[in-house]
């Protein structure tokens, strides 16, 4: 899926942040990027996000920073798209422009450190913890504020961010992730896109993919991962791993349910796929969603 650089305007119109809530039945599908660094806080909304080149489930409360230029997407799951009157997407967005942001923070001494964060920032950032409680409570009183107490809110919000307990955040994109789509193939990225998050808990054979794109299977395998940076396999096993993930937060869900119902059927090989990408077994990774959340 390439994504489609959006210009948001914060710069032309000479502002350092704007804020905007979204409520719509679903997100926009869309695979995009943009200059301006990004904070999204999920208030309602669950689904599949792609920032660079992670893959991960979300699910309400999330809090996620992305720097300039991050290629991201937050895809809703199926039952948002079928006009169900009880789901919605909601959320709160903050943009920031980083080179105006820069410049007003030069005159504070302050510019070193935040060049830094805005750079790390690029792989996107995920929240979680005290520090994300704290942040979600800042966030929400900058859109209760108005003029110089708005622009306080706002650089403690950031003071927040760029400060937080390394144990309270974690990146998301590998740390030598490039955006290096091309310019001609965003249709066909989303359908491919599109079919694999409908069909990922079953068997994809590589010639029934290799068809929806329109090509043999040896120039699909070379397309896909020179678009995703990820073999076709791997991108597929991430994406189970990160549903695992998702139904492992249900305490009552046995390790075993959750490797069947991610498209696993054999148990071993669940749990050796899962330490291989999460780092964890599935049993420690469990006690971990006590502490990080």
């Amino acid at each position: 899926m390439r994504p489609v650089q959006a210009i948001l305007g914060i710069s032309s119109a000479n502002k350092v942040f704007l804020t905007k809530e979204v409520v719509q039945p679903y997100y926009a599908t869309e695979f995009h990027f943009h200059h301006e660094c990004q904070l999204t806080y999920i208030v309602e909304s669950s689904g599949q996000r792609i920032v660079g080149d992670n893959i991960e489930y979300f699910d309400p409360g999330e809090l996620v920073f992305l720097g300039s230029g991050v290629p991201h997407v937050w895809y809703n799951d199926k039952a948002y798209f079928q006009g169900s009157e009880h789901l919605r997407a909601q959320s709160l967005a903050m943009y920031v422009d980083p080179d105006q942001l820069a410049g007003t923070m030069e005159g504070f001494g302050c510019r070193n450190a935040l060049d830094h964060w805005l750079t790390v920032s690029r792989r996107g950032i995920i929240y979680g913890g005290k520090t994300k409680t704290e942040l979600i409570a800042l966030f929400r009183t900058l859109f209760n504020r108005e003029g110089m107490d708005k622009i306080a809110a706002f650089l403690k919000l950031i003071d927040r961010l760029m400060n937080a307990d390394p144990s309270d955040y974690r990146f998301l994109s590998s740390p030598d992730y490039i955006n290096s789509y091309s310019e001609n193939d965003q249709q066909r990225m989303e359908r491919l896109f599109q079919f694999i998050f409908a069909n990922f808990r079953r068997e994809i054979p590589l010639e029934e993919i290799s068809s929806l794109a329109n090509m043999n299977e040896f120039s699909f395998c070379r397309y896909f991962k020179s678009r995703t940076q990820k073999p076709f396999t791997q991108f597929v096993n991430e994406l189970r791993i990160g549903y695992a993930c998702k139904l492992m937060q249900d305490r009552y869900n046995q390790i075993e349910h959750v490797a069947y119902e991610s498209g696993f059927n054999n148990l071993t090989h669940f749990n050796r796929l899962f330490k291989r990408i999460k780092g964890v077994t599935p049993r420690d990774y469990r006690k971990q969603l006590k502490t990080f959340s």
